[in-house]
């Protein structure tokens, strides 16, 4: 009978393998156990694992277009919010003016004025509106102020232009007629608020673009996502504050302010009808706003199914393998020990 022997030292070695790769794989069983996917999606996912490049990415430009759109979205309920105030701001006036027009005493011109000045305050206030250092309405001129308050040098020019008119009438001011300061109102004060009037680089009110930011909510979609301060709605209600507080301020008869309060009344109205149609388009921006959202959201929760069904693993049975593994290595770390300890002193 032949005697096989036996090497302690080939023993200790082989279970030092033993214990490195199953460390290694306890390794990878609790990166798995805890995060439910592979630990290596290119080992075990081999051809899978371009598909799961690109599930990833999908899901990652979805959550891009939630993050921007979430932007675009603060951006259109502070410009509702700055629309509102003012529409507020042109009821008030034409409220006001309308008390007027009933009565034309001193306490009501004075009411009037300070209304009119405070709405212009209002308008340029409101206009400067900027969230995250962006004016809201600059169309896509974002980084410059929108509005110049420019309503005390307008009324200069309009109370010279009606010495002006009432000269070539061969008439003082206090004599214009209700029809002939209508005209004025309508041939001379209105153009002073044209769109090119308003956006003149010299001497306008407007530094905005008249040209909205766009913005793209989703792979697919883009939606006008802003309004500008050249909007016929604001311009307008620059006007009638401006043919309020320029003409009431002079020694009109009462025909003549009679018609000066219902052509301002008129302006203020077709400013908070102006106002009310860019509320309006934004409103129909921020609803496919958050369609587009819903869809991105339903998007991902079915991509994300589509990633855990290719990357996903059993986390119990993960588990189960990690308690194993660690018994392994317990049982090998015990075993080197002992194996450690074996002398042949001790059998001498």
């Amino acid at each position: 009978m032949k005697a096989s022997f036996v090497s302690s030292s080939a023993m200790q070695n082989v279970l030092r393998l033993t214990i490195s790769q199953s460390q290694n794989k306890l390794q990878q069983a609790s990166t798995e156990a805890t995060t439910g996917t592979y630990a290596d999606s290119g080992v075990s996912l081999g051809a899978g694992a371009a598909k799961s490049i690109n599930l990833t990415s999908a899901i990652a430009q979805a959550a891009s277009f939630k993050m921007s759109n979430a932007v675009v979205e603060l951006r259109m309920n502070a410009s509702q919010t700055a629309l509102s105030s003012l529409k507020d701001a042109g009821d008030s006036l034409v409220s006001n003016l309308t008390a007027l027009q009933a009565s034309q005493d001193t306490t009501s011109i004075a009411v009037a004025l300070q209304t009119a000045s405070a709405t212009i305050s209002q308008l340029v206030s409101t206009a400067n509106t900027s969230v995250n250092g962006e004016f809201l309405f600059g169309g896509t001129n974002l980084d410059s102020q929108p509005l110049s308050d420019q309503s005390s040098a307008v009324s200069d020019t309009i109370v010279s232009a009606l010495n002006d008119y009432a000269t070539g009438l061969g008439k003082d001011v206090s004599e214009l007629t209700g029809e002939e300061i209508g005209s004025f109102i309508t041939d001379t004060v209105e153009p002073m608020f044209s769109e090119s009037a308003w956006t003149d680089a010299s001497e306008g009110w407007s530094a905005a673009s008249s040209t909205n930011m766009t913005s793209r909510i989703s792979g697919s979609e883009t939606i006008t996502s802003s309004t500008n301060a050249n909007s016929e709605g604001m311009r307008y209600l620059a006007l009638a504050s401006v043919v309020v507080s320029a003409l009431f301020g002079q020694d009109l008869s009462s025909d003549a302010q009679s018609t000066v309060a219902s052509k301002a009344i008129a302006y203020a109205a077709q400013a908070t009808s102006g106002i009310v149609t860019q509320q309006s388009e934004l409103g129909l921006a921020q609803e496919r706003l958050e369609k587009a959202n819903d869809a991105l959201d339903a998007q991902s929760t079915l991509l994300q199914g589509n990633l855990v069904d290719l990357q996903g693993v059993d986390t119990y049975e993960a588990s189960t393998l990690v308690n194993q593994l660690q018994t392994q290595l317990e049982t090998a770390y015990t075993l080197v020990s002992k194996l450690q300890s074996l002398s042949l002193v001790n059998y001498l």
